[in-house]
């Protein structure tokens, strides 16, 4: 007898802004219709097939938010707008994100939606490019289709105005786009009580993890992620978030509780991240059992598993057993995930007919009969998300999974199992005393922590943290607004894994830009909490450092006039140069922009910026427009106008702690060029510290550009030897 666990792994990172109430993406609406539900509801169908689920708790919430029509996202915002009401800026965002889904298995087998793929051109033609071709009826079709293909297929079978609606595929009305929103509501309402009934009849298990999916390993001890890669870098500042690691765990408790009735008996630890010290928080919550992957257990085992070349497991009763972890004193049960297995559907049978894969992956389990664990059957553990594979399957994996279990219930010898249910009948005898820190993804955190951006991010959620346990008056700000309590739950917001996992050059994503601005606008709430000034370093993207900088860098010393004129060619031939025309994606490059250019550049002793206006667009805002020129390293500090009618224009300088009012910093304004000359004294520059800063053109308090776009100006303040040094280079 083979016991086999599946065990599906169903998150999503948290889209909402807490302060507004305002999701940014709609990837839990859109999962939810299709695979929370679907996976749920295929089982309904195979009664003897257990399996264990997992439900990332504020993924739970914020389904609930969309059951009680508390949530409404971009997309679902966008269509619901009839499509001639639709404005230019609106048509560019559905034209660039309403394809969101796999090409060829959710666009490509409905004809209009593949038809409106082709047109949009996505290889040769900007949004803008093709925004004329695209026809009010097409807006309204594209705005079904994104909704519609997301539906699980079983979904649409059992519903006639679903069905009606593909079938019809083409030229659809305000009331079919309001019945396809409508139902995804309905749908949405049903998967927590349908997982409910299925936990209470005891075919599932439901677990859970830590609240928000932070790396528990990482909030306690972010040396552990050095004990199996010692040379990784870690962050500037050192984190110790114990009690946070602790609090998550004890809230999903809690949320556990609230959405089924009983406590939970075993956990997901996020993305599989294990190490002893995150064990005595586990059992103090009341968990039982924990799962991680394979080679988190080759690695405490101190030895391989070993495969032959066809993936077989040499010795299965290393691995397809269950183990007790005993850190010292505080025991918890644990399985580890068959890597090699769990991947083939995660990653591979996408790829092949049903009966094919489904018949490799049998006849891989059945190639195990002939072993046995002291009498007791083995448990084969198959551990992986429970949404993202089926997006590459056709129907959502719907006909791989039917024959899958069709073939498993057939079969006197194989039998699908509850974790739980093995766990209490066939108790773990073997020990460990020592779990290797690590994840499901190459035994080791560096997927969260090492690279600069990941470590950025780190330091500030650091620096947000320290910000409110050094807040005075604790006690009054959080009984006058619960100000407290709230801008930790950003913090704990922020040490979600998704983050980190964006960050770095590992993965790439359509959305990356929207991860980095949401793990800053967590951030930045927490002092919005507090009424004090966000740091102007969170308005500066993480996910920069390994961008071509849309910029050139000082070449030698510059000797300047300030005079509003370029008064020869070689003034500022030398100087670092940004275009704006150059830092525009092709949807930006057709809209005016007030600046042109920005030169920046020094002498021993002093900092000079030129800034390069068209003058048509720059009159609009001499009256009430200001220039700031924002320093973010190696401390916060900004020079700034007041408005440009001021003659002569004036700068001054100000930081966190003072404004410097001695000094008013002249410069000149002709029409199109303001120059400007500051001391790196007066500054507090010195030779060799590293300086970023970025430029906004404001017209009261709005941005009116930012320059660059999305990174930062850098430079190191130069010594006397910097025109020497740079003619060795």
């Amino acid at each position: 007898m083979i016991k086999i666990a599946f065990y599906w792994h169903q998150h999503q990172p948290y889209y909402k802004d807490n302060l507004t109430d305002e999701y940014s993406m709609p990837w839990v609406r859109l999962h939810g219709i299709k695979d929370y539900i679907g996976m749920a509801l295929l089982l309904e169908d195979f009664p003897t097939i257990h399996q264990t689920f997992n439900f990332v708790p504020c993924l739970l919430d914020q389904l609930k938010d969309y059951e009680e029509n508390r949530a409404s996202d971009r997309f679902w915002k966008l269509t619901e707008i009839s499509a001639g009401d639709l404005t230019e800026e609106d048509k560019l965002y559905i034209l660039d994100n309403f394809f969101s889904a796999n090409h060829q298995t959710m666009v490509d087998i409905h004809s209009k939606y593949r038809e409106l793929l082709k047109k949009r051109n996505f290889r040769k033609k900007s949004a803008r490019d093709v925004l004329k071709i695209f026809s009010n009826e097409d807006f309204q079709d594209l705005q079904v289709w994104a909704n519609l293909t997301w539906y699980n297929p079983l979904i649409i079978q059992r519903d006639p105005v679903l069905s009606e609606l593909v079938k019809k595929g083409e030229g659809f009305t305000a009331e079919d786009k309001g019945a396809v929103l409508s139902k995804q509501i309905e749908i949405l309402r049903q998967i927590i009580p349908l997982h409910k009934r299925l936990q209470d009849s005891k075919q599932i298990e439901i677990t859970t993890s830590p609240y928000y999916h932070p790396i528990l390993p990482l909030l306690c001890n972010q040396e552990s992620a050095k004990v199996v890669l010692p040379k990784l870098s870690l962050p500037k500042k050192k984190l110790l978030a114990i009690e946070d690691a602790k609090i998550q765990v004890e809230r999903a408790v809690q949320t556990y509780k609230k959405h089924f009735g009983q406590n939970p008996c075993g956990m997901w630890p996020s993305e599989g991240a294990v190490s002893d010290d995150i064990i005595p928080i586990l059992t103090q919550a009341g968990f039982r059992w924990l799962a991680s992957d394979e080679e988190i257990l080759a690695c405490s085992l101190g030895n391989q598993i070993l495969r032959d070349e066809h993936g077989e497991i040499l010795v299965p009763d290393i691995l397809y057993r269950p183990y007790q972890i005993n850190v010292e004193g505080t025991v918890i049960n644990m399985v580890f995930r068959d890597h090699n297995l769990s991947d083939l559907i995660g990653f591979q049978y996408s790829k092949y007919n049903a009966d094919i894969a489904v018949s490799d992956f049998i006849n891989r389990i059945n190639n195990l009969k002939k072993y046995t664990n002291n009498g007791k059957p083995l448990l084969v553990t198959i551990i992986l998300d429970g949404e993202n594979a089926w997006e590459y399957y056709p129907h959502s994996g719907i006909d791989f999974l039917r024959k899958l279990y069709e073939v498993i219930s057939n079969d006197a010898d194989l039998e699908c199992v509850r974790i739980r249910d093995y766990l209490e009948e066939y108790p773990p005898e073997q020990t460990l005393q020592h779990l290797s820190p690590g994840s499901w993804i190459g035994h080791n955190l560096a997927t969260w922590i090492g690279h600069e951006e990941k470590n950025a991010a780190w330091d500030l959620v650091e620096d947000t943290r320290s910000f409110i346990v050094n807040q005075p008056e604790v006690e009054t700000l959080l009984a006058k607004n619960n100000s407290i309590s709230k801008a930790w739950e950003e913090i704990f917001i922020a040490e979600g894994s998704d983050w980190f996992w964006w960050f770095g050059d590992d993965h790439v994503s359509h959305y990356k830009d929207e991860f980095d601005r949401l793990f800053r606008l967590h951030l930045k709430n927490v002092y919005k909490l507090f009424d004090v000034d966000v740091p102007r370093r969170l308005d500066v993207p993480i996910a920069r450092i390994d961008l071509r900088k849309p910029y050139t860098y000082p070449k030698r010393f510059l000797d300047v006039k300030l005079d509003g004129v370029v008064s020869n060619y070689f003034e500022w031939l030398d100087a670092g140069r940004y275009n704006a025309s150059k830092d525009m994606d092709t949807m930006h490059r057709t809209y005016g922009q007030p600046v042109n250019d920005v030169f920046f550049g020094f002498d021993v002793d002093n900092l000079f910026i030129r800034v390069d206006f068209q003058k048509d667009l720059f009159s609009q805002y001499r009256e009430r427009g200001k220039l700031v020129i924002t320093f973010v390293e190696p401390e916060e500090l900004q020079v700034y106008t007041s408005v440009f009618v001021e003659e002569p224009l004036r700068f001054k300088v100000k930081n966190k702690s003072r404004t410097c009012d001695k000094k008013d910093y002249y410069s000149v304004s002709l029409d199109k060029i303001i120059e400007l000359s500051c001391p790196f004294a007066d500054l507090g520059l010195f030779p060799g510290i590293e300086v970023e800063f970025f430029i906004e053109l404001m017209k009261e308090d709005e941005v009116i550009q930012r320059i660059p776009r999305r990174t930062v100006f850098c430079f190191s303040v130069p010594s006397k030897e910097f025109e020497r040094m740079m003619w060795q280079v």
